[in-house]
């Protein structure tokens, strides 16, 4: 389907629905500007800044500068100890349970993707475990919303009694500044991106659950991820990653495009993992949780 098709589709959808203009609608109009100078069609984005659900807050980017904030002035003893080797929660015996459970009830699916790109049935389904609970968790605001209040949030001082600090030295509110703007131009690639997947595929943008910082569907992808390495896995035409097939032939189609394949050694496959989420604590997650249910599955089989 052409761009032009999908926003005209979107507009259409839109036409019968009671959205109202937020607000504080003049937070937004430097964004607005921001996307149509980039390429995005005047009526798309003015149709989806409308949408009743979207207000405005810093909250979000005030948390996060919080959390920098505070690791940026941790002991490094302290930075260590918190690099734990992976994260225990997702190797207890209820979590592998029901990552066996998913494997075996999805095991010819797994066993699919596994031909076409080289990625073990274990690894998928431990990045699923771990994402979103096997699709249990989703997040509750749309991804939209978080990502253009972090874009429309370059600014600290709009949130800087949120912070927690009276004041900062002169060295700190240089670093808060550039971190918060080069966060803030993060959020508007993500929020472009965003846009550019939803109209490719005929989604209401304002309509996607989302984590806090814009990761959307049971493989918790990112939305430029999405635009670059969503596939349609059921083949209907459309990518969904929502559905099962979707989100599990796009995770490996990320693996395999970041070199996977099954035979690499531990330190190869952590680096790959580390790209779908920077965090060496998540990679060495992943591969322990994927590791374990080789093991169950060699005892108890897949069938």
């Amino acid at each position: 389907m052409s761009r032009q098709l999908s926003i005209f589709f979107l507009i259409l959808f839109w036409g019968g629905a009671a959205l109202v203009q937020a607000a504080d609608s003049h937070n937004w109009d430097g964004l607005k500007g921001r996307l149509v100078a980039d390429g995005f069609n005047r009526e798309y984005v003015d149709t989806v800044f409308s949408a009743s659900s979207l207000e405005y807050s810093s909250s979000l980017m005030a948390r996060k500068m919080r959390v920098l904030l505070k690791r940026r002035f941790e002991p490094p003893a302290k930075k260590v100890a918190r690099e734990k080797e992976f994260d225990e929660r997702y190797v207890g015996p209820i979590m592998l349970a029901g990552g066996y459970s998913y494997l075996r009830e999805h095991y010819e699916l797994l066993q699919n993707i596994d031909k076409r790109y080289g990625v073990a049935p274990s690894v998928l389904v431990a990045l699923l475990l771990v994402e979103t609970k096997l699709g249990f968790t989703l997040g509750d605001v749309p991804a939209f919303n978080n990502l253009a209040n972090m874009a429309a949030s370059s600014d600290p001082m709009i949130f800087f009694d949120e912070l927690g600090y009276e004041k900062l030295e002169e060295k700190d509110m240089v670093w808060l500044k550039k971190r918060t703007k080069k966060k803030a131009d993060w959020a508007y690639k993500e929020l472009s991106a965003l846009l550019t997947f939803s109209s490719q595929n005929s989604i209401v943008p304002t309509e996607i659950p989302g984590s806090p910082y814009g990761a959307f569907g049971i493989c918790q992808f990112m939305p430029s991820t999405a635009v670059h390495y969503a596939v349609d896995g059921d083949g209907d035409g459309r990518i969904d990653l929502f559905g099962r097939d979707d989100a599990l032939f796009s995770m490996a189609n990320f693996l395999k495009r970041h070199g996977w394949n099954n035979s690499l050694s531990k330190e190869k496959k952590l680096k790959i993992i580390y790209r779908y989420n920077h965090s060496m604590v998540y990679a060495r997650t992943i591969y322990e949780v994927s590791r374990q249910l080789e093991k169950i599955s060699s005892t108890f089989g897949p069938d």
